[in-house]
């Protein structure tokens, strides 16, 4: 005859409800996403990318911060800012959008 294990739910009913509660908000606080920032490789490899797509008027890819939450769009770049520390860019749907630098997680060519 075999076991069979209950996992967590075996050891729920020796812990207080204190003891419960404390667990669960690590693991909220374990899910929250932290962001870097990029280092000046990385900024270098992005200027790059940014460039060529703009010169090559090519999708790339970028992945941001948005309401707190990483996302990964297709985009075209319309233009850089680099005094205000905006990239101006367009969705493949034709929409006009403003991204800040401080928000880009990271710049890839598409393919």
């Amino acid at each position: 005859m075999m076991l069979r294990d209950r996992g967590k739910i075996k050891w729920t009913a020796l812990m207080l409800p204190e003891h419960v509660e404390r667990l669960r908000a690590w693991q909220a606080e374990d899910a929250v996403l932290t962001r870097s920032e990029p280092d000046e490789q990385q900024l270098e490899e992005w200027n790059y990318i940014i460039a060529t797509a703009m010169e090559t008027h090519q999708a790339i890819t970028i992945t941001h911060w948005q309401t707190g939450k990483r996302v990964t769009d297709d985009f075209y770049i319309h233009c850089l800012e680099p005094e205000k520390r905006q990239l101006r860019i367009v969705t493949i749907d034709g929409g006009a959008r403003i991204l800040s630098l401080l928000d880009i997680e990271t710049i890839s060519k598409i393919g």
